[in-house]
């Protein structure tokens, strides 16, 4: 007869094993479902993800769009009006070269600004018509002429003789009624100065053949301390067979 300890203890023996196998079985049936849920919550991860790359290129979109400046113009209409300076680029080749008697001029058709002189330039002139305490309302291109004698800061002449222009932050003045946004720039002690009519600078058509008085000439220092003219851009002249 078996002794009654014994069987006991194979007992408790099988039931240890068959409990351990069981907790091994669920802990594995555990790890493969959280396995194959956290594979579903990456899955679900990447899709959403997904949606979300889609929504923000349509949303970019709408932006852009949205940003659109009003005086952008087309490709086709910047060809057209290019073209159509060329009859006044040829006059002003024929005028310039009559002069010279070399044929060698070619005027100039494009001009160069390096985006980031030009964020450097906008930012010295916020800077320092804010300390002047004036606000600026926009820029004011002018058209100039380099003089045959003219040399860069460089020390190149390759544009004496070629047409430029020279940029200055504008100001809104009250005129006869009207608004007018004037260039300014600001004098040696920090103060606006205008280029108005009492400067020399008419923003209205001049007739041709009069000549300027140019007396005032004469009272101009050299107010370039606090200048907020911008010039000596990169000027271009046709580049024939590119």
């Amino acid at each position: 007869m078996k002794n009654p300890m014994y069987s006991s203890k194979w007992y408790a023996l099988f039931l240890t094993l068959t409990t351990s196998l069981f907790f091994l079985h669920s802990c594995q049936q555990d790890s493969t479902i959280e396995v194959l849920e956290e594979e579903e919550y990456i899955r679900k991860i990447e899709t959403l993800e997904t949606k979300i790359k889609d929504l923000e290129g349509k949303l970019g979109q709408e932006k852009s769009h949205q940003r659109r400046p009003k005086n952008i113009i087309s490709f086709a209409q910047a060809q057209r009006i290019y073209k159509a300076y060329d009859d006044r680029a040829d006059l002003i080749s024929e005028v310039v070269n009559s002069n010279s008697n070399d044929g060698s001029f070619k005027p100039t058709r494009s001009m160069f600004y390096e985006i980031s002189e030009l964020r450097s330039y906008l930012s010295y002139v916020d800077e320092l018509s804010q300390r002047a305490g004036v606000t600026t309302t926009g820029l004011r291109f002018y058209f100039a002429l380099y003089p045959n004698t003219y040399v860069s800061s460089t020390g190149s002449d390759i544009n004496a003789r070629h047409q430029t222009i020279f940029i200055a932050p504008t100001l809104e003045k009250k005129y006869h009624n009207r608004i007018l946004q004037i260039g300014y720039t600001l004098n040696n002690e920090g103060k606006v100065k205008l280029l108005d009519k009492n400067n020399g600078f008419s923003h209205l058509r001049r007739s041709r053949g009069k000549t300027d008085d140019v007396s005032f000439l004469g009272k101009i220092n050299n107010d370039d301390k606090f200048s907020l003219i911008a010039n000596e851009l990169g000027a271009t002249p046709p580049e024939y067979g590119q």
